[in-house]
């Protein structure tokens, strides 16, 4: 990894650890002050702010002791280390690096709180759609995955076709006669 690409790997961590801690914050502020109303609207009944805390993993699921949750956020955050420190793509450094900034506000939470601050409520309800209250680390993970999974499908396609090409040009010289050096 170049020394221009870890640096902005570093730099978008710590951004997203900071909106996220930053937004945390606020919230907490505005929703356990006396007489603080229990949701504040956004995008009409669809998207609000609710101040809630989640001493449990993903989703709110409780599986296994509060040290279970602190050990897999951890293993989790050395992969991320390990795969974004070792990207060469600029998009891949931009994915793992709000992935970390996401695990680690999380898990700072998890540590400074025994739980983490959720604010995010989405729901849809003439569907009966209630999404997961979350944060915006959450929103960070999800984003950063998504990200990921994108470059992904996007890079198998470019190179089955590199690969298609270079078969073709292969071909095409075997019936010209040429000689054809494939560097694979």
């Amino acid at each position: 990894m170049s020394r221009a690409l870890r640096r902005s790997f570093v730099w978008t961590s710590i951004g997203a650890l900071f909106l996220d801690q930053l937004t945390k914050n606020i919230i907490y502020g505005m929703f356990t002050r006396p007489g603080a109303r229990p949701s504040v609207p956004l995008v009409g009944e669809i998207l609000k702010i609710s101040f809630t805390t989640n001493p449990h993993g993903v989703f709110g699921i409780a599986f296994g002791a509060p040290i279970i949750h602190l050990i897999l956020q951890c293993v989790g955050i050395s992969l991320v280390l390990f795969f974004g420190l070792k990207t060469k793509s600029t998009l891949l450094g931009f994915a793992y690096g709000i992935i970390l900034g996401g695990a680690l506000g999380n898990l700072i939470d998890r540590f400074r709180l025994g739980y983490v601050i959720d604010f995010l409520d989405f729901e849809i309800r003439p569907l009966h759609f209630r999404w997961f209250t979350f944060n915006l680390a959450d929103a960070f993970i999800v984003i950063g995955v998504l990200l990921i999974f994108l470059y992904e499908i996007i890079s198998g396609v470019k190179e089955k076709r590199q690969k298609t090409e270079r078969e073709e040009q292969h071909e095409d010289a075997c019936l010209s006669g040429q000689q054809f050096h494939n560097p694979d």
